[in-house]
């Protein structure tokens, strides 16, 4: 058993400079591209979070104008007949008509306000029944960009 190993076998053992500065610069794009991929991850996330509060916050609001009593002597404020282009609507009785979209964590710090507008019109009919489409849309802006977004439903006055 020997320990000497000869010339030859020296020169081929290990390696060379140029194969571990090319590993080197393979891991290292690698590792740029994974964190450019996780930080667009992460801001479509915080977006996709910012538009499933709009959409919730319509479909409250939709789901209370659905579900309110109503009679023809007693229409609730809701479901009042606005102009084609609607009316502020505020539903968490903020300051300034202003819409809290998102709030950071549990705290009151609002990171994203909108404005939310409601559409009530008149739907005829050949029965003359007092049906109303109603519209909310809730306009807001987030990381620079105008997003809007609207549910629109019927309701009929109970008589």
């Amino acid at each position: 058993m020997t320990f000497l190993k000869t010339r030859r076998e020296l020169r081929t053992s290990g390696f060379a400079l140029i194969e571990v500065m090319m590993g080197a610069v393979l891991i290292g794009l690698i590792a740029v591209g994974s964190v450019q991929g996780l930080g667009r991850m992460n801001r479509n996330a915080a977006s996709n979070r910012v538009i499933t509060n709009a959409r919730a916050i319509v479909q409250r609001n939709i789901d209370n104008a659905l579900s309110v009593t109503a009679t023809a002597s007693s229409v609730p404020a809701i479901l009042a007949i606005t102009s084609a282009s609607g009316v502020v609507y505020d539903d968490d009785a903020g300051a300034a008509n202003i819409v809290s979209v998102v709030l950071q964590g549990s705290s009151t710090v609002q990171l994203v306000q909108g404005t939310l507008t409601r559409i009530v019109t008149a739907v005829s009919n050949p029965d003359s029944a007092d049906i109303r489409q109603i519209t909310f849309r809730i306009d807001y802006v987030y990381q620079g960009r105008a997003y809007s977004y609207s549910l629109t439903s019927m309701r009929a006055i109970d008589t």
